[in-house]
């Protein structure tokens, strides 16, 4: 094997910011050939992720071509001043990212909100959009979603521009690496310090995103601060061109070393060691590969990759990165993403999006700013100004979710069981101020009422089932001048009976404070109120689990009923009554995915709105008995059935016979449920009190 000539590296890299043809390294198709590459990897594992399990690098392929050609772009380059070099750099940053984003943001907001009702499954998807106008919607996804593998990412429209925040932000500080290294090469100096420091910096960012990845995944994978190694690999490999392209044009088989990795890495199915160590797989791959490449150009791999469709596709990557992920989202809401009719159908459409949005937007305005004699700093300026337009434009979009929407949801007050749901005249002889706290990590929603006061207190605790009564909560305060206060916290039920409570640890905290609070602010007589699911339910808002295809008897455990009897002993014996709901019905499909006419043939709507009363009353035996075996140990336990209310008749049904729902979902109460139930429940909390 050839010795690598080390003459360039030895005698330090004192040009690399000057004109320099041994360095510049200009168009390389095949460059755009990998990016194909990557691009149709991300679609084929969006699009069926058995077809590629580890389709997803293919973002982690587009990181470590970023930091090549973008570093590519600038070498050659001099520039007096850093303002100079910053303004030259985002303008050709703005003008290649920013209009193909904002059409499709645009376009993506207005679709969804005509098209998706608001939910637990799109809590996520608002924030995110309006952080992607600023190239920060990796951050919101970072701290406020169930990460990038989570059920929410897969509904989000916006869940891909991640990958665009973090290649944004890497931006603010590429440029002041260069200017660094172009200074000094003017005092000539041993440039080679610049590829040293981004050296470090990978390393420490490598380093990082291994202790992100231990302690919380989803920061690893959505921060800079865990990404920047992979286009920092990018930069080197470019920056370093002279130290290896002549020894390199000889080692013909890199460029298949490295495309056997990447097809390592795209085979490769997620799980929880990524992103370290296994992005290190593709985006090492795509070293290997870059280099081959550019090294050997007249390789069989090389010359793959810079015919006509590679590079075709790959030129178009940007337009289809940004569409394909909006309109596969868009069909998982409607009409579904899982026939192979509706997934050829999505994926013709993100082409001809791509196609148009690269040849109406992306490349006019391309082609505009290279012809244009305007100063950078003037571009800047106005693709600047055109972003805080396009922005303003969606965020009033987003704010008007009720005027632009097309679903029957858009009935806000009959569908949603929101705490400023309007209260019904007739019941209400009370003020109230409402006031909001947390409590444990937890939420607490307070309701006190002004100028008449009842003689006793009522505490909510729970998760989503606790916050499905808030309209009843506030209605009781301004009818009966009850002082209401609701703890919740996601995925903390309390004394759901079909599993303990110590099941989940993060909850123990939420507990703990709530219990603190009723020893300070609870008297003997007052209420305590525990909603819950207390089945196991047939359908989430995002489909059918497994473990929904088979019969569940929903027995109680041990543990379960043990933990229940000593909470019960411990709020009896400090004074407090305590009303349990029993459960409600379930239904196989969730009623808001499935109410419009564009989304009822979605497969989870199979099941439909109703099911047989014997069914339910089968389903939920075990939690009956044993409800009603604590009842007749702790006299201060009241059960509260609302079934005979929501299902008068068989079958049960999700809506009443005028079409307004019972429920929002598969089992959780919709407004007008809460209407439906709220005399029942009134009379059994005012019941526990005699």
């Amino acid at each position: 094997m050839p010795a690598i000539p080390l003459t360039p590296c030895a005698r330090g890299i004192t040009n690399l910011t000057g004109d320099t043809a041994q360095h510049r390294l200009g168009y390389i198709p095949a460059i755009d050939g990998l990016r194909a590459v990557a691009v149709l990897s991300v679609i084929a594992y969006h699009l069926r992720p058995g077809l590629l399990p580890g389709g997803f690098t293919g973002v982690d392929i587009f990181f470590a071509i970023s930091g090549f050609v973008v570093t590519g772009s600038m070498i050659g380059q001099r520039f007096a001043t850093l303002p100079a070099m910053l303004s030259h750099f985002y303008a050709r940053r703005l003008v290649r990212i920013m209009p193909a984003l904002l059409a499709m943001l645009l376009v993506t907001i207005l679709a969804n909100q005509m098209l998706i009702p608001e939910a637990w499954l799109s809590r996520a998807v608002p924030q995110t959009a309006r952080f992607a106008f600023f190239g920060l919607s990796n951050i919101i996804l970072a701290t406020d979603t169930d990460g990038y593998f989570g059920v929410q990412a897969g509904f989000n429209p916006f869940t891909h521009t991640w990958s665009l925040g973090v290649e944004e932000q890497f931006y603010l500080f590429f440029p002041l690496l260069l200017f660094w290294h172009q200074k000094l090469d003017s005092a000539r100096l041993d440039a080679g310090r610049a590829v040293r420091l981004i050296g470090w910096v990978g390393v420490a960012s490598f380093a990082l995103c291994g202790v992100l990845t231990w302690i919380e995944q989803k920061y690893a994978f959505y921060l800079i601060v865990g990404r920047f190694w992979e286009l920092g690999l990018g930069m080197i490999l470019c920056l370093t061109v002279p130290c290896w392209r002549p020894a390199l044009a000889q080692w013909r088989w890199l460029a298949w070393a490295g495309l056997a990795t990447v097809a390592i890495a795209l085979a490769i199915p997620d799980g929880g060691n990524f992103p370290f160590p296994l992005a290190l797989v593709p985006v090492l791959g795509t070293v290997a590969l870059t280099a081959g490449v550019v090294a050997s150009p007249g390789t069989p791999i090389a010359r793959l990759l810079a015919s006509h469709a590679p590079v075709a596709i790959g030129r178009l990557s940007y337009s289809l990165y940004l569409w394909h992920w909006p309109v596969f989202t868009l069909f998982r809401w409607t009409v579904g993403l899982d026939s192979g009719v509706y997934q050829l159908a999505a994926l013709a459409l993100a082409f001809v999006l791509a196609t148009l949005s690269y040849f109406l937007v992306e490349r006019p305005f391309r082609r505009r700013a290279k012809a244009s004699a305007r100063p950078s700093k003037r571009v800047v300026a106005r693709m600047t100004a055109g972003t805080l337009v396009c922005a303003a434009l969606g965020f009033v979009m987003l704010l008007e979710a009720q005027a632009l929407s097309i679903s029957v949801t858009r009935d806000h007050a009959t569908w949603y069981a929101d705490a400023d749901r309007p209260l019904n005249p007739r019941l209400t002889h009370c003020t109230i101020e409402a006031a909001r706290g947390s409590s444990g990590g937890g939420d607490v929603e307070r309701w006190t009422p002004s100028g008449c006061q009842a003689p006793f207190r009522v505490f909510a605790i729970g998760d989503s089932h606790n916050t499905a009564y808030l309209p009843n909560y506030r209605q009781l305060a301004a009818e009966l001048g009850v002082p209401v206060a609701s703890y919740f916290h996601p995925g903390c039920p309390f004394l759901r009976l079909i599993q303990p409570m110590d099941v989940n640890h993060r909850c123990a905290a939420f507990y703990r404070a709530f219990y603190d609070n009723l020893r300070a602010q609870g008297r003997p007589g007052d209420v305590v109120f525990l909603p819950g699911l207390r089945l196991t339910r047939l359908v989430n808002q995002f489909g059918h689990d497994a473990a929904h295809d088979t019969p569940v008897d929903n027995s109680l455990p041990p543990a379960a009923v043990a933990e229940a009897q000593a909470t019960l002993a411990r709020l009896q014996a400090a004074g407090f009554r305590v009303v349990i709901e029993a459960p409600k019905p379930l239904f196989p499909a969730p009623p808001f995915r499935c109410v419009d006419w564009y989304d009822r043939a979605n497969p989870i709507c199979a099941g439909g709105f109703t099911i047989p009363r014997d069914r339910v009353l089968t389903m939920r035996r075990h939690v009956m008995a044993t409800m009603t075996d604590l009842a007749r140990q702790y006299l201060a336990l009241r059960v509260w059935d609302p079934l005979p209310v929501l299902c008068p008749a068989d079958p049960c049904r999700a809506f009443d016979p005028v079409g307004r729902p019972l429920f929002f979902d598969g089992d959780h109460l919709s407004g007008h449920g809460n209407d439906l139930a709220y005399p029942a429940m009134r009379d059994a909390i005012l019941a526990a009190r005699r």
